[in-house]
């Protein structure tokens, strides 16, 4: 077959695959029929499930679990007051038992157990997802308990609360990076620049350079993410390059110039110091970076970014 008939043909199977996963997320809190998602692909039911695995790795199904289960853990991580049936529901479990047995496959723990020990300083403990020892559960809350003090970032750091117009943006698609694979987002990027500059819809400064956070790392630190560019016209994805809309809203904003590690930092102080002192509580729209600057042109190597997380109030 000639290279370029291949290549379309794979172009189109992840761009189909990928309308998929943004119908998954955009109706996670309820139950999702496997024949509503071909239909979604445009593929016959009875091949569906074989393509989906074939492109990302994992049956419809335990994408579906396993995005439930991740939205579930955002959840008991930041809505405390939230009790365990009520998130259950809210991502789609029909009932408590269900999603309790699933829960525990996938993180060795039950969700009640998971919740009192990042209850304490609303920080993942690295060990969830790792078969348990017995002395883990006494363990767990003593590494949990060394809270994010670091006066210097706090001091070099502006937060807003602003209110974010929805974003249309392109995006190339990770279902599993290392959050600290900063060599494999760049490659995302470059392709994604080369894309939508070839198209003339590089506009910079208006245009956006974001990454978007579609999964919490698990205790590997892998996870699901995007890299996108927003788009002010007009445009349809193809291939690997889908196309969707950031939903706007209330968001907290926090500006930051600094290196990779604190980056990573500023996310355990928003989460650690600020919001519990806020009145606000991560809300389920959208969580990621705007990229300010390319590192590589600054003089000191510095990464210049807004730390973007959707908010509404306790």
């Amino acid at each position: 077959m000639n290279e370029s008939i291949q290549e379309n043909s794979f172009r189109e199977y992840v761009f189909r695959i990928n309308r998929v996963i943004d119908y998954i997320r955009l109706n996670v809190d309820r139950e999702i029929k496997l024949n509503e998602l071909a239909e979604v692909s445009n593929f016959s039911k009875f091949h569906f499930h074989r393509i989906f695995k074939a492109i990302t790795g994992v049956t419809p199904n335990d994408f579906i679990t396993k995005t439930k289960l991740s939205k579930a853990e955002y959840k008991l991580l930041n809505n405390s007051e939230s009790t365990i049936s009520n998130i259950a529901y809210s991502v789609g479990f029909t009932n408590v038992s269900s999603f309790s047995k699933s829960f525990k496959k996938n993180y060795k723990i039950s969700p009640s157990q998971w919740k009192e020990i990042n209850s304490k300083n609303r920080q993942p403990d690295s060990k969830i997802g790792q078969p348990l020892k017995n002395n883990d559960i006494e363990i767990a809350p003593i590494l949990l308990i060394q809270k994010f003090t670091n006066m210097e970032l706090k001091n070099n750091i502006n937060i807003e609360i602003k209110n974010i117009d929805d974003i249309p943006v392109i995006y190339l698609r990770n279902h599993s990076i290392h959050v600290h694979d900063s060599e494999n987002f760049g490659k995302m990027f470059d392709s994604l620049l080369t894309w939508a500059n070839a198209r003339d819809l590089l506009n910079f400064p208006i245009t956006k350079a974001l990454t978007v956070y579609r999964s919490m790392p698990d205790s590997d630190g892998m996870l699901q993410a995007d890299t996108c560019l927003s788009v002010s016209k007009e445009i349809e994805g193809e291939g690997e390059i889908g196309k969707t809309v950031i939903k706007g809203g209330k968001y907290v904003v926090l500006h930051k110039e600094g290196t990779l590690d604190e980056c990573f930092s500023a996310w355990d102080y928003l989460y650690n110091e600020w919001f519990p002192n806020s009145g606000y509580q991560p809300d389920d729209r959208a969580v990621y970076l705007s990229h300010l600057n390319d590192a590589k042109t600054h003089p000191q190597g510095l990464h210049i970014f807004d730390m973007c997380i959707s908010v509404k109030p306790i």
